[in-house]
């Protein structure tokens, strides 16, 4: 159990390490060439795909890929406690990472063949574009996030029981709760309530430190 629990931990911390990389890439890419804000600015952000791009991408990828392995490994860690409940919140986890992968891996695999055939492409350019809040590919990325929310408020409230995992169950399922309201804020065009799936994020970065702490140091 304990070399289980020290393996999961390592994921944990993993994904910390590739989620604030990936943060610090994001700010640098948004404060290097600015938010994009509108359709010309989603076509235009396609137009040169940059090395930071790429890179930004690339980590997003392994940002997916080490969450869903750490979702997975919590159902281990959870389904002697409560099979019926693991069970059920690992049923998103691949949804989630599918509709990840396909929302990054897109953008550099999809969108730059797209973008090569402009101006003809330009109206489906514009939807296939992640960084854009209003392209259909912005909308399945932050469903992906919405879809782990409820493995992450499941595993969280069982996490919650145990004195050394506490603090981060309960982040954890804080982070479900908030990435839930951001996806009903972006059907619902709120812009207060679409804050939301940023908010979780922040929350599920603060949320790893505490549970590959954890899970590093649980017997």
């Amino acid at each position: 159990m304990k070399g289980n629990n020290s393996l999961l931990g390592m994921v944990a911390l993993i994904c910390l390490i590739v989620t604030v990389i990936w943060l610090a890439l994001f700010i640098y890419d948004v404060a290097a060439r600015g938010a994009v804000e509108t359709a010309e600015q989603a076509v235009a952000s396609v137009a040169d795909l940059g090395a930071l791009q790429i890179l930004t991408y690339v980590n997003a990828t392994l940002v997916t890929v080490s969450a869903t392995m750490l979702f997975g490994g919590l159902y281990v860690l959870c389904r002697d406690e409560a099979p019926l409940w693991a069970a059920m919140g690992l049923v998103f986890v691949p949804i989630y990472g599918l509709l990840n992968l396909f929302a990054y891996l897109s953008q550099l695999t999809i969108v730059p063949r797209l973008a090569a055939l402009r101006p003809a492409s330009d109206l489906l350019v514009v939807q296939m574009v992640q960084a854009w809040p209003g392209s259909v590919v912005n909308v399945l990325n932050n469903l992906g996030y919405a879809v782990l929310g409820v493995p992450s408020i499941m595993f969280g409230s069982l996490l919650a029981r145990r004195r050394s995992l506490r603090y981060a169950g309960l982040l954890l399922a804080l982070n479900g709760v908030a990435c839930i309201v951001g996806l009903v804020g972006i059907a619902a065009g709120s812009e207060l309530l679409s804050l939301g799936s940023i908010v979780g994020g922040a929350v599920f970065l603060v949320a790893l430190g505490p549970l590959s702490v954890g899970l590093l140091r649980e017997p």
